[in-house]
């Protein structure tokens, strides 16, 4: 009889919060081919992928796995750096955080991202 009751208790918590987490509309698309620019003004292209794998062409090619953090995307790469994707006042920024950079704290770069394709394998003009 306890045990049936917690689940209960269970269900009637979480359940609500699940249907408003699957009503959520993303702040952006992020699968497509991007390019992501360094403070130094070099850049990069990234491929973000519907299956949340992301590949790019920067050194010799990185690869990672991306998700939603709230309204921004955080790509996280097999070289220990992430990237997060967000919009802000109709453009969109990248910020990347060095392998031993706080999370919580500044990246340790921040520079524009442009989305170039909604087809993550189409190549850039």
């Amino acid at each position: 009889m306890r045990a049936s009751f917690g689940v209960a208790v269970l269900f009637s918590v979480f359940l609500p919060c699940a249907a408003f987490a699957s009503d959520a509309k993303p702040a952006f698309d992020p699968v497509g081919l991007w390019r992501f620019h360094h403070t130094d003004g070099s850049s990069f292209l990234a491929h973000l992928k519907p299956d949340q794998t992301a590949t790019t062409d920067w050194g010799g090619g990185e690869r990672g796995i991306w998700r939603w953090e709230g309204e921004r995307v955080r790509i996280y790469y097999t070289d220990g750096w992430d990237d997060v994707l967000y919009a802000r006042d109709g453009a969109y920024r990248k910020s990347g955080y060095a392998p031993d950079a706080d999370r919580c704290g500044p990246a340790s770069n921040d520079a524009g991202a442009e989305k170039l394709s909604g087809d993550p394998a189409s190549k850039p003009l």
